[in-house]
């Protein structure tokens, strides 16, 4: 299959969605401030739709499942890594997180999009029987990408817990 061949036949959707996560990724570069209930939305959004992906797809068995899981532990361990190291500060009086531009965010969408696509691809052209290996790097990629998200949200929310001496209101973590 030619690459004009499979870049005609993307749906529209697809390269809409390439578009805003391109745009998402070059506003991350500037950084900002958010409230914790708005850096909910991402990861609660990636972690339902790879499960619901994975639960409606037909190949999928028990060790895509497990591949999923597996992927959102290591995720949400490079998620909270990558949380811990970006210089965020957190004000408790208006439940915001502030982040420092970064290029990090930009690089996931990127990467995620790529290797979705691929997959994506290859789920569309093979004939894939249950847990082929294309349906488990699937699942893989939806667990480490959910994770990720999670992960860094779980950081952002620790970031609200109460000090010890109750005085320290915005705090750089």
């Amino acid at each position: 299959m030619s690459v004009q061949a499979i870049l005609s036949g993307t749906p529209v959707w697809v390269w809409a969605l390439l578009a805003f996560l391109i745009s998402r990724g070059f506003k991350a570069l500037k950084g900002g401030t958010a409230p914790l209930s708005k850096l909910a939305i991402v990861p609660a959004v990636f972690a339902a739709w790879g499960i619901v992906h994975m639960l409606r797809e037909p190949a999928a068995g028990w060790h895509t499942g497990l591949a999923w899981i597996g992927g959102a532990v290591i995720g949400i361990a490079a998620g909270a890594a990558i949380a811990q190291a970006s210089g965020m500060t957190v004000d408790r009086v208006r439940r915001t997180v502030t982040l420092p531009g970064s290029i990090v965010p930009l690089v996931l969408m990127i990467v995620t999009f790529a290797s979705k696509f691929w997959l994506g691809f290859e789920l569309a052209t093979t004939h894939a029987g249950v847990d082929s290996i294309y349906v488990v790097l699937d699942g893989l990629v939806s667990g480490v990408v959910a994770g990720i998200f999670a992960g860094r949200f779980l950081i952002y929310w620790l970031g609200f817990r109460p000090v010890a001496s109750g005085t320290v209101l915005i705090e750089r973590i």
